[in-house]
């Protein structure tokens, strides 16, 4: 009974992970898991430039209250996105630190070489803060939509482009796009899994940082390209190519959709007066 029950809990266990894992789709059956993948990709690229259009904190506040609220709505998991800023959290620290250091105004404080300005907060404070509502609206994309719809949704968004006359097609593009979205989470399921075996190896990261990295970082780019060996003998060997294939999914606009296209070009154009 335990051998037979077994790959399937060890199957539903690394499902569990790779969920808790950033950029990893979360299935649901909200109104945004419901939405076309096209719908949604071109959202993304609207509230892109929203947010770095964005300079005043109370449109930031706005922005957070949508957000929050379209996670409740998609009945998702706030750790989830947590996750999703947590590895980029040094860089938007560094981002912060340069505004506020290296930008002239009203001094805050005063310690020697370090001088930090009112208007360098600020401005620090906005940049990292729209840094982190892309991740995290982009987190939103990609937990709400599986990698074969945002695969089928790129491609058609951009088939009508001519690119072949640059030697590629739209699905090319937009398989690369997925494969990587789906390299990450598994990159980082992986270091957790080689992680523990390390450990259990007798490995100590905090004493021993320079050996822990040599012992996880060669190890991980070995199983990286070995992974990336396998997904392209896998492609090959079934003839895979990206110029006249079908789809199984199959896209169509709903009212919703048309609905909330309207209200992305009304929302641009109040943005571009």
């Amino acid at each position: 009974m335990l051998s037979t029950r077994l790959p399937e809990y060890l199957a539903q266990k690394r499902c569990i992970r790779m969920n808790d894992l950033f950029l990893s789709f979360v299935p649901g059956k909200s109104f945004l898991h419901r939405l076309d993948p096209r719908t949604k990709v071109l959202g993304l690229m609207a509230v892109s430039f929203c947010i770095l259009k964005v300079s005043s904190f109370e449109i930031m506040a706005l922005m957070a209250i949508i957000f929050a609220i379209l996670v409740i709505a998609c009945h998702l998991p706030f750790l989830h996105f947590v996750r999703s800023v947590r590895p980029m959290l040094p860089f938007f620290t560094f981002i912060f630190l340069m505004q506020l250091l290296f930008t002239e105004g009203t001094h805050l404080f005063d310690f020697g070489l370090l001088k930090g300005t009112y208007e360098g907060f600020l401005l620090g404070s906005i940049l990292a803060l729209r840094f982190i509502f892309l991740i995290l609206f982009a987190a939103l994309i990609t937990a709400t939509t599986s990698p074969s719809g945002i695969t089928s949704g790129i491609e058609r968004l951009l088939r009508p482009l001519p690119l072949k006359y640059l030697g590629i097609s739209s699905h090319d593009l937009a398989m690369m796009m997925s494969l990587s979205l789906y390299f990450v989470p598994m990159l980082f399921d992986s270091f957790r899994d080689l992680r523990d075996a390390q450990i259990s190896r007798g490995l100590d990261i905090r004493k021993e940082p320079v050996k822990a990295i040599m012992s996880l970082t060669v190890p991980l780019v070995r199983m990286a390209l070995r992974s990336v060996d396998e997904v392209a003998l896998a492609m090959e060997s079934r003839c895979y190519t990206g110029e006249g294939r079908s789809s199984m999914y199959v896209l169509e606009f709903r009212s919703l959709d048309y609905a909330l296209l309207v209200f992305y070009c009304v929302l641009l154009f109040l943005l571009y007066i």
